[in-house]
């Protein structure tokens, strides 16, 4: 394989993770995303929690989770009208 060939992968490699890294790349999504790696991976936390510990607004946190998911960094799912991460 020759370096364009070589560079060429690195290219698609680093075009198929830039919305991971857009999403992480932002302090207050890292603070999220300390905050759920301590915790259980099954339980997750909810938005409440992660709002407490975190010091931000359910609509902020709510923002960021979502901006997380979508880049698939995170799974959430919904228990009634409380939302879970994790």
């Amino acid at each position: 394989m020759n370096k364009q060939d070589q560079l060429n992968i690195i290219k698609e490699d680093f075009i198929k993770c830039q919305k991971v890294l857009l999403a992480i790349g932002d302090e207050t999504r890292q603070s999220i995303l300390l905050v759920l790696m301590g915790t259980d991976c099954q339980t997750g936390l909810r938005v409440g929690e992660i709002t407490e510990q975190t010091h931000l607004s359910r609509p902020a946190v709510s923002h960021h989770l979502k901006v997380l998911r979508d880049a698939g960094v995170i799974l959430m799912r919904k228990e009634g009208t409380k939302k879970g991460s994790r």
